[in-house]
């Protein structure tokens, strides 16, 4: 196991991850050190009394942060997950903090969304981040463990003392590189400065499936065991030590399509999670067993097979003539029962966390004796109608008759369940001959069967089968009684602005244009400004605007052009405020169209002449069409200066035909006023 140390924090949090300081300098060591981890214990058919609540020996909390700790133990995970990881590097160069994260010890199938501070964020194909705080600031690099998990090129081509050396072989690992923003954004973009939290969702662990003979990513629960019970760093048995057909029964019973109550279907069991390597084998099944109801057990020919899923067929039938001895109890009191069990299990849709659902209770018993809670823990359990199905299971497990009984040799044939696949049962028809004592009769489940060769007598354990606890329907999943509020935040608020232009009197008959934009106000903002940039069309540099609260304006721009402008708020909220585009709009200082000329007639051969109108203009445009409709007429000159009133002509030599023209006024804007015309002219 790499042993990570002198992992320092030369940089406070006001300032950043990278401060200005110069000679910041944080020095990483990495020593690798491999270390054999050998888990003892044994599998054995008594591991029915086990705590209703097995928690791993590292909280969860713990497992989706990024910690330094030089000697945390490694972790293996299965199933899909969501978890930070061990830091093994981090240093800076130039402008970026380079973080280099132990994920998973061993290999995953594959990496699906990558996550910031809690909130997912997304990538492009090279691992930029391109949305959240971080988007254009970060970037992520991923090895999946089936090779080196360290030689990343951003850390060989800037850090000399990272060399090839640096392998981390077989580990799952990512590496994030975080830019420094300008000063007036960092702490929006990375609030939490170093500090900021990574966490990757996966699809974990390949596992063997004997009934294929392919070895794949699966949450199967069963598959998921085997992949424990055999795994290197789990309980190492060897692939002989295991009966394969029982675990391909398991495999089948745990693949059952099960109905949900939003529509669809889920495989009946599943196990998603993960061990430490300084785990005790009985936690680790603990947890597996209470999150899918399988546990593993010693068979007949000494190999190790599965028991669980659903009640099958009974092993045999025991009779009283077998019977020598019997002992009941019932699981009533308080002393000895619970009638409310609460629900706990894994909630993908809720980040990964561990949600309490709808309870199980057992009205008959709350009217007499009152609430007698006890907790259900299922923290590998991916999915409600799974975490109520094994709940609902296991309050009749708990609560149920118990019955000890001592018998004959005959007793032998009740030690084994008669099929894979299935729970283990057998038949009570217990009913003395003489009449006396209690008739039991009915299913039952072998919780423990012991044998003993000197008075060659079986002691049985034996729990009452109600076939109802199995029992299901879609809308017997409930509701979550206690789902994660959504995570509003404090985003920016949305903004609603307008982009106008504004004509400047700059002197007499001197006018200019300058852009304007304005931010609606938000009630109890007073922390609330804009900032604004501007460019004219086909540029690419924007231009600063100058601002004033809710209110930016640029320098003069240029009439008849067309700008673009981009807008953003500036405030007391998480994050950078996304770029609002406005526009685009063209420059008009002058928008009055000017008066119609008048007067207009033929001149001459080929020309026209007209009185300019009254008031001011900048140019008369002259229209030459072969029909009576300006709509068909084409802009053919401009003429320009001139009085207001004067008399003006234009001499327009053509083929011969017949023409005819109209003319506006225009303004220096290029806004015209009404036409004058048409006015026929027939050359020769």
């Amino acid at each position: 196991m790499a042993i990570f140390s002198a992992i320092a924090y030369g940089i406070g949090y006001t300032v950043g991850f990278l401060g200005a300081a110069a000679g910041l300098s944080t020095t990483t060591i990495l020593s690798l050190a491999t270390v054999a981890t050998n888990v003892i214990g044994s599998v054995s058919l008594n591991l029915v009394a086990r705590a209703l609540a097995p928690k791993p020996t590292i909280p969860q909390t713990e497992i989706k942060a990024i910690i330094n700790q030089v000697d945390a133990p490694r972790r293996i995970y299965v199933g899909r997950y969501m978890a930070g990881g061990i830091r093994a590097f981090f240093d800076v160069k130039g402008a970026a903090l380079y973080q280099l994260i132990l994920l998973n010890h061993g290999r995953i199938d594959r990496f699906i969304s990558f996550w910031m501070d809690g909130k997912k964020v997304s990538l492009d194909s090279d691992g930029n981040v391109t949305s959240g705080n971080a988007a254009n600031w970060t970037r992520v690099y991923t090895r999946d463990g089936a090779a080196l998990g360290g030689n990343y090129t951003p850390l060989t081509a800037n850090f000399g003392y990272w060399s090839a050396n640096r392998r981390i072989q077989g580990q799952a690992t990512f590496l994030v590189r975080m830019w420094m923003p300008k000063a007036e954004d960092f702490m929006k973009v990375f609030p939490k400065s170093y500090n900021t939290s990574w966490q990757w969702e996966f699809d974990s662990s390949a596992v063997y499936d004997p009934r294929t003979g392919q070895t794949a990513y699966k949450d199967n629960a069963a598959l998921v065991e085997a992949f424990y019970l055999t795994h290197q760093d789990g309980y190492r048995l060897t692939p002989a030590e295991m009966n394969w057909a029982s675990f391909s029964a398991m495999a089948d019973v745990s693949d059952i399509p099960i109905p949900q109550k939003k529509g669809g279907t889920a495989p009946n069991l599943r196990l998603w999670g993960y061990w430490t390597l300084d785990e005790e084998p009985s936690q680790v099944l603990d947890r597996m067993h209470t999150s899918s109801g399988i546990r593993p057990y010693e068979m007949q020919d000494g190999r190790i097979g599965l028991i669980g899923g659903p009640f099958g067929e009974p092993a045999c039938t025991l009779t009283a003539k077998d019977i020598e001895e019997i002992q009941t109890s019932e699981a009533i009191s308080e002393r000895e029962g619970y009638n409310v069990l609460r629900i706990f299990h894994l909630d993908p849709k809720q980040n990964y966390e561990i949600m309490e659902v709808a309870e199980w209770r057992d009205e008959s018993r709350l009217a007499v004796e009152g609430e007698i809670p006890q907790e259900y823990r299922l923290e590998m359990c991916p999915n409600l109608s799974q975490a109520r199905r094994l709940a609902k299971r296991q309050m009749h497990d708990d609560n149920r008759q118990k019955i000890t009984i001592i018998t004959n040799l005959v007793g032998l044939k009740a030690r084994w369940p008669r099929f894979h696949g299935q729970r283990h049962t057998i038949l009570l028809d217990y009913q003395p001959e003489d009449g006396s004592g209690r008739i039991i009769q009915g299913e039952y489940e072998v919780l423990d069967h012991e044998f003993d060769p000197v008075e060659m007598k079986c002691r049985i354990e034996l729990g009452r089968v109600s076939r109802a606890s199995e029992a299901w329907e879609p809308a017997d999943e409930g509701e979550s009684t206690a789902d994660l509020p959504d995570d509003e935040g404090n985003p920016a608020p949305l903004m609603t602005a307008t982009l106008t232009q504004r004509v400047v009197q700059v002197s007499a008959g001197t006018r200019q244009a300058i852009l304007q934009v304005e931010a609606a106000a938000i009630p109890e903002r007073e922390d609330l400004t804009i900032e604004a940039e501007y460019r004219k069309a086909g540029d690419s540099a924007w231009q600063k605007m100058v601002t004033t609260d809710l209110r930016a304006q640029s320098g003069a721009v240029e009439d008849g052009a067309t700008y673009q402008v981009q807008v953003r708020w500036k405030g007391v909220f998480d994050g950078v405020a996304p770029r609002i585009p406005l526009g685009p709009i063209t420059i008009q200082i002058d928008a009055t169209p000017p008066g119609q000329p008048t007067e207009l007639m033929p001149a001459g051969t080929s020309g026209i002449s007209w009185r300019n109108p009254a008031g001011s203009f900048y140019a008369i445009r002259i229209y030459r069409g072969a029909t009576n409709n300006l709509a068909n007429a084409a802009f053919i000159h401009p003429v320009t200066g001139g009085a207001s009133g004067q008399l003006s002509e234009y001499n327009d030599p053509v083929e011969p035909g017949t023409y005819y023209y109209w003319v506006r006024a225009a303004n220096v804007s290029g806004v015209e006023g009404p036409a004058a015309g048409p006015v026929q002219i027939t050359t020769t």
